[in-house]
């Protein structure tokens, strides 16, 4: 997706002074790969020396800017720009354990600059338009806040990766529809079945003729627990993805607490399919 969104000169600082932070940002030499793997060119930092004296130069947060204005000045766009702050958060660059804290910085930080211009970095270092950001104030809550409460949920990883973009967008509807309907995808990849909502439901956990387990099914407990999970699924069916596939956008109201409780629930249903296995059928 063409990005039409464009930095002032406030911006482009403010992204220079996170992308090269003296002590948690991204090294000279890490800098000056991503220049070149974009394309931009590299400007003089105006560091010297001629045998007597040193001269130190431009600090990389400065030569960082410098190198962005002249691109821009040239091409007369951000496409490059753009290109350098996904390829600077591409997780596959964080893999080590030892860099997690550089990235979460990164990412974070990157981000609150980012949504004041209606931009948005996903986990997956993919920038997308989203609503901008007015204050410091929502700043922090759409990325600050909501990401400890994920983290403080122990929200399941398939939940995030459903709806984390549209949290950042404050698309609640959009959170909890496409969240919901992953519920329905894990029981298909499990148990191989097509269908969906209740009937999918339904035929995965027939007691007499099961697609999917997690326990004997012997007990009247774990028969209890087996239906328990079903009629969960089915209700957050009934609860969330009918009334928001049925009900127009504009009328579906929900906040952000009452996404998160539903995210939890999600998430807890999830935790269980965890334990789930294809039940074997006689061929």
């Amino acid at each position: 997706m063409r990005i039409e969104k464009k930095l002032n000169e406030q911006h482009l600082k403010a992204v220079c002074d996170v992308i090269a932070d003296t002590n948690r940002g991204l090294t000279k030499t890490e800098l000056s790969r991503l220049l070149e793997q974009c394309h931009i060119q590299l400007e003089d930092d105006r560091k010297s020396y001629n045998g007597i004296t040193y001269t130190m130069g431009l600090n990389k947060r400065d030569w960082l800017y410098n190198c962005f204005v002249n691109e821009i000045n040239q091409s007369q766009t951000f496409e490059k720009i753009f290109l350098f702050i996904e390829k600077a958060l591409n997780p596959a660059s964080y893999i080590n354990e030892s860099s997690r804290e550089k990235y979460n910085f990164l990412f974070e930080e990157i981000n609150k600059v980012l949504l004041f211009v209606g931009l948005s970095v996903s986990k997956e270092g993919v920038l997308s338009e989203v609503i901008e950001a007015k204050t410091l104030d929502e700043v922090d809550r759409r990325v600050n806040n909501l990401r400890k409460h994920l983290y403080n949920r122990a929200i399941h990883h398939e939940v995030e990766k459903y709806c984390i973009k549209d949290l950042l967008r404050k698309d609640y509807y959009d959170t909890v529809f496409e969240a919901a309907k992953s519920l329905a995808e894990r029981v298909r990849q499990i148990t191989g079945l097509t269908l969906d909502g209740s009937a999918l439901f339904q035929k995965a956990f027939a007691k007499n003729d099961p697609y999917i387990f997690f326990n004997s099914l012997k007990t009247e407990s774990e028969l209890n627990e087996f239906t328990g999970l079903k009629e969960l699924l089915e209700s957050i069916f009934h609860l969330v993805r009918n009334s928001a596939a049925h009900t127009p956008k504009i009328n579906w109201k929900i906040d952000e607490t009452k996404a998160l409780d539903i995210l939890t629930l999600i998430s807890f249903c999830h935790k269980y399919l965890d334990e789930c296995y294809k039940f074997p059928k006689q061929s």
